[in-house]
């Protein structure tokens, strides 16, 4: 027995000795997650998972991005870098030549969708020291990318009509409120019978056949080809998910029945199939497809809950809430499975099931307080894998605030002046010649500079002075329904971004008072007719305001060394986790370290 432990012992001193212990990073991404709320709710008992992971290190209000938007953010987090140092400003940017607005997170070039992101993330230096990494449903990575990181996409990602989800209606009658976000189809049931088609992309179609119930209110559903296998659905039940077969591609709806007679049936976007996905959703390739086997098909979408349609008004909140259960059950399946595949190395997961919740329930507590409840469940199963080595953190990328008054900036920049547009001109309409400020996006204002917009009018050498001016102007407005300020800061891009991407950005970012938020018609590039008006839409929470009004949340296993601790610290702190010195243009802090 000496003689064997003599040997092992020669054999570690060979080695260099015993090997040193492999560090193990959790982070579960809870978008939305409101440091109030979860206080209150904290102290009321009423989340323990989350008052366990509080007592093991801490929770610590979490500085957040300017603009505080979801891309914006999760962008900061997954690179280290502020808006300039990684080049998303907003969920909608301009275009300056074509003067149209643009989605943020990837656009189509040449045939090819193509990631915004301009910064490397983090895990990217995790894969250059041989650190696993797996990262499932992350936000601003589609499409996913060929490297060493095991990843499937999140937020971004678009729909088979490469859009953030279009659904379709298929009734008798017209819908009472317009269908922003969907397409209405006209049916006229003949015989107890309805035919018509799904539409995919470039137009193609596939059959849609119903046999009508209407004594005992359900309908016999057909989707393609004769031989296709018909299912029963019941009136006020969601289908399961239906792969669709288009002549040149393949996708998945889900089939909500409204009403038998008239007859009104929802449709969701058209998914990509996650279990032969024509969509690059992950890296390696086929770990989209291995995750359906083993979980089940689930929303590949990035914005999976139907929230357009909610508040379209062609679903009700019944119908939307057993949709949005059923978002975060595929969610849990995903991260139960990918926690037992997890071994060592760094592990996220990200979930929206807080933010839309809180977007559209807002003035409903109960509700957004069980959706807190749901996420304390979901915490449960991540605290299960905590040992001496594994460090769990919590994160979301912002908090909210109630939306109650809407501001169209842009139509006040036209009542002031600056704009020369009509109520619902599309941006590229306007009067150039006559504009000499514009807004795109939640939060930005551009100036309409000569040699930067494409009919800019605009001296540059006169930029700061127009600034100047128009903080001044948006600072003193004042709502006259009630006298309360709408603008409670005004940022120069050029004083609080880093240089990569700064002249991207817009010229202006506003910080809006608590329970104001700029107009849909703003964000389009767009504007009505009315500068303020009360929110009576379902989409009533918000956070699109002053950064220092909605600051996000962080709850870690271990205690922190860091005051005031923002998303720009998080990727330096977790590859300092792992011995990986940060690169020089992430700038924040360890937080484990003083």
């Amino acid at each position: 027995m000496r003689g064997l432990v003599g040997w092992l012992a020669l054999l570690l001193l060979s080695c260099g000795g015993p090997p040193a212990s492999r560090p193990r990073v959790i982070v579960l991404a809870l978008d939305g997650c409101d440091p109030q709320v979860l206080r209150r709710l904290l102290d009321q008992g009423k989340l323990p998972h989350f008052a366990r992971l509080r007592s093991l290190g801490g929770f610590w209000e979490l500085g957040t991005t300017t603009p505080p938007q979801s891309p914006v953010a999760w962008a900061t987090f997954l690179t280290g870098q502020d808006p300039g140092g990684h080049g998303l400003f907003d969920f909608l940017q301009r275009d300056p030549q074509r003067l149209q607005p643009v989605t943020s997170m990837s656009r189509v070039a040449e045939g090819e969708y193509r990631r915004q992101l301009g910064a490397p993330p983090f895990w990217t230096y995790l894969n250059q020291r041989q650190v696993p990494a797996t990262l499932l449903r992350v936000p601003c990575w589609f499409p996913a990318a060929p490297d060493q990181a095991r990843t499937l996409t999140g937020l971004g990602t678009p729909d088979l009509l490469g859009s953030y989800g279009t659904f379709s209606y298929y009734s008798e009658e017209e819908p009472e409120h317009p269908l922003s976000g969907g397409t209405w189809v006209r049916v006229e049931p003949r015989g107890g019978e309805v035919q018509a088609s799904l539409i995919g992309p470039e137009q193609q179609a596939c059959p849609l056949h119903l046999r009508l119930d209407t004594r005992n209110g359900q309908a016999l559903i057909e989707v393609g080809e004769p031989e296709s296998q018909p299912f029963l659905l019941k009136q006020g039940e969601w289908s399961g998910w239906i792969p669709v077969a288009f002549p040149k591609t393949r996708g998945m709806v889900r089939f909500l029945l409204r009403s038998v007679k008239p007859l009104a049936l929802y449709v969701s976007p058209l998914n990509d199939d996650p279990t032969r996905p024509q969509l690059p959703l992950s890296n390696p390739p086929t770990l989209a497809a291995r995750l359906a086997r083993q979980c089940g098909r689930y929303h590949t979408q990035g914005m999976a809950e139907e929230s357009k349609a909610l508040s379209a008004q062609v679903i009700s909140d019944p119908d939307y809430l057993a949709q949005s259960s059923e978002v975060l059950a595929e969610n849990r399946r995903l991260l139960t499975q990918g926690l037992r595949d997890f071994t060592q190395g760094f592990f996220f997961f990200y979930v929206s099931h807080l933010d839309l919740q809180s977007h559209l329930f807002w003035r409903k507590p109960e509700e957004v307080e069980r959706a807190y409840g749901r996420a304390d469940e979901m915490l449960a199963g991540v605290l299960s894998q905590l040992d001496a080595e594994t460090t769990l953190w919590v994160v979301s990328d912002h908090g909210f605030a109630p939306f109650e008054r809407v501001f169209d900036l842009n139509a006040w920049l036209a009542e002031q002046g600056w704009l020369r547009s009509q109520p619902d001109q599309p941006l590229e309409q306007i009067d150039w010649a006559g504009t000499r400020a514009y807004a795109v996006g939640f939060n930005g204002l551009y100036l309409n500079l000569r040699g930067r917009e494409a009919r800019g009018t605009q001296d540059p050498a006169q930029s700061d002075r127009l600034k100047r001016e128009l903080t001044a102007k948006l600072l003193a407005l004042r709502d006259p329904a009630n006298g309360r300020r709408v603008v409670r800061q005004v940022y120069d891009s050029r004083l609080i971004y880093t240089s990569a991407y700064r002249e991207q950005a817009p010229d202006l970012v506003i910080g809006y008072e608590r329970g104001y938020r700029v107009a849909w018609e703003t964000a389009l590039g767009q504007r009505s007719g009315l500068v303020f008006r009360d929110n009576l839409d379902h989409w009533n929470g918000d956070h699109l305001i002053d950064p220092q009004l909605v600051p996000g949340v962080l709850l870690c296993s271990r205690p922190i060394r860091r005051e005031n601790p923002s998303l720009k610290d998080l990727a330096p702190t977790i590859l300092k986790q792992f011995q990986v010195a940060p690169p020089p243009a992430m700038t924040g802090r360890n937080l484990l370290e003083d």
